[in-house]
């Protein structure tokens, strides 16, 4: 909320103020914190807070993603963009091939990525060669 969001904390710690900087002036952000039991997320069943399987939480995420653009459908024909900072320098990439892979599995658009953002990332050093010998793939950092 502090770095993006519409509102600001005031001095006293209780009250909040407009952010006139704020992306929603531009934009629209989606936050979504994953997996279940990072961070302020949570569930109702405890079997939800293994937090050990990628595959599970990107899963999860699409599903999510697909659920959240057919029910506030007018985002659906948006550009999407998908970004996330420290470990979810995992996640962005998993989710932007899922997201793909689904698009054309199905032969149409169902989330229409336009590209993806990393910053802070913690990526495996063979991401981190990649990127240092072949400039032309990107990651925004």
């Amino acid at each position: 909320m502090e770095e993006l969001g519409p509102f600001r904390v005031k001095s006293d710690g209780k009250t909040l103020k407009n952010n006139r900087y704020s992306w929603n002036y531009a934009a629209n952000v989606l936050f979504l914190k994953s997996p279940a039991g990072v961070g302020f997320s949570y569930s109702n069943r405890t079997s939800d807070y293994d937090t050990s399987d990628n595959r599970k939480t990107i899963r999860n995420n699409y599903i999510f993603l697909v659920n959240w653009l057919e029910r506030f459908s007018e985002y659906k024909k948006r550009d999407f963009y998908v970004g996330g900072e420290s470990y979810a320098g995992h996640y962005v990439p998993q989710i932007a091939h899922t997201i793909l892979h689904n698009n054309k599995n199905a032969n149409k658009t169902i989330i229409n990525l336009k590209g993806i953002m990393v910053y802070a990332s913690i990526l495996p050093l063979s991401i981190i060669f990649l990127l240092y010998y072949f400039p032309l793939v990107y990651i925004i950092v």
